[in-house]
């Protein structure tokens, strides 16, 4: 069903707030097998990314963030609208602001898929035009390695993807590399509703990787074995999945820690060594039942009991971190005018 559009008053403003996601981790990197890419992940409620849109000319984003977008990400997004305003025969442009907040790209919130959406998306409604979310999606160039933040954008929850089949045609590379292509959109297996469980995050001082890193390490990394896939696809259906789908929160945290030692994801850590792990031993020695990284990190992700108390210890004995409190979200994203 395609949604319209509508036009945008005189001074008002679109505004456009996503949630992030926690990408558990990837699956398939191998080339021995019937898929490959797709992986686990779910959507958290704060901190959101808050964008507002007004009608325009031309293309313009104003990235308000303290740790935003490079220059040349910048640009590349700029470009990457004008072509989807000129393939799209769309009439205006527009400018965007991304406002200030703790979204910060390149540390495990999926903030760049959360921004190529909502930009394209804002340009179908300011210029009226009606769309669907595969459309969308489709657009965007987002979604060429895990299905996982193309998907909460749009419906949030948790989500298994399977990637997409296995041909020689199809790199395994971060779909956050330089060159925007329309990827087949993943196969989606399963979209769960959250359970209504506390967690906290936790934002260590270490250098977050570049895109240029990102392409690096999946260039040396990948493939990995086919066992080494298997390994994580049984955490990632019997014990994550299966736990969210019957609210075994015991058996999810066991799960969430349990990823972290498969191979693809040890790959991931390895990259930032003992900081990060003195930050985990932290969170752990504070309480936590479960930690977890997000993505390429270094975004740390953790459950347990009593999580105010947890992060006052975190904060008390590594005051230099970022930690807070957030939940579960099931939401999409959210569209108002102002």
């Amino acid at each position: 069903m395609k949604k319209s559009g509508r036009t945008l008053k005189k001074n008002e403003v679109l505004r456009i707030k996503a949630f992030p996601r926690i990408h558990v981790s990837l699956i398939g990197m191998n080339r021995d097998g019937y898929r490959i890419n797709g992986g686990i992940g779910f959507s958290i409620s704060s901190p959101t990314l808050d964008m507002g849109f007004a009608a325009s000319d031309t293309i313009e984003v104003v990235d308000k963030r303290v740790y935003g977008f490079t220059r040349d990400e910048l640009k590349r997004l700029v470009d990457h609208l004008c072509h989807v305003v000129v393939q799209e025969h769309l009439d205006a442009g527009m400018k965007c602001e991304i406002y200030e907040g703790r979204v910060r790209s390149h540390i495990g919130f999926g903030s760049n898929s959360m921004i190529y959406l909502s930009c394209i998306e804002a340009l179908f409604l300011i210029n009226h035009r009606g769309y669907d979310e595969k459309e969308i999606i489709r657009l965007s160039g987002r979604g060429g390695t895990s299905g996982i933040g193309i998907n909460t954008y749009f419906k949030g929850g948790f989500v298994f993807d399977a990637g997409i089949a296995n041909t020689e045609s199809r790199a395994l590379s971060p779909s956050s590399s330089f060159v925007k292509v329309y990827h087949p959109e993943p196969l989606l297996m399963k979209s769960l509703m959250m359970p209504e469980w506390e967690m906290g995050v936790c934002i260590p001082t270490i250098n977050h990787k570049t895109e240029e890193e990102e392409v690096e390490f999946f260039q040396e990394n990948c493939p990995i074995d086919k066992s080494d896939v298997e390994d994580v696809l049984y955490v990632a259906v019997y014990g994550i999945t299966s736990s969210i789908m019957e609210k075994d929160y015991e058996t999810f945290c066991k799960a969430i820690d349990s990823i972290q030692h498969t191979k693809w994801k040890q790959l991931e850590r390895d990259l930032y060594g003992s900081e990060l792990s003195e930050v985990e031993a932290t969170i752990r020695k504070a309480g936590a039942s479960c930690v977890g990284m997000s993505s390429l990190g270094p975004l740390l992700y953790f459950f347990g009991d009593n999580i105010d108390g947890i992060i006052e210890r975190i904060e008390r004995n590594a005051p230099q971190v970022d930690c807070f409190k957030t939940s579960l979200n099931n939401l999409g994203r959210v569209v108002a005018y102002d």
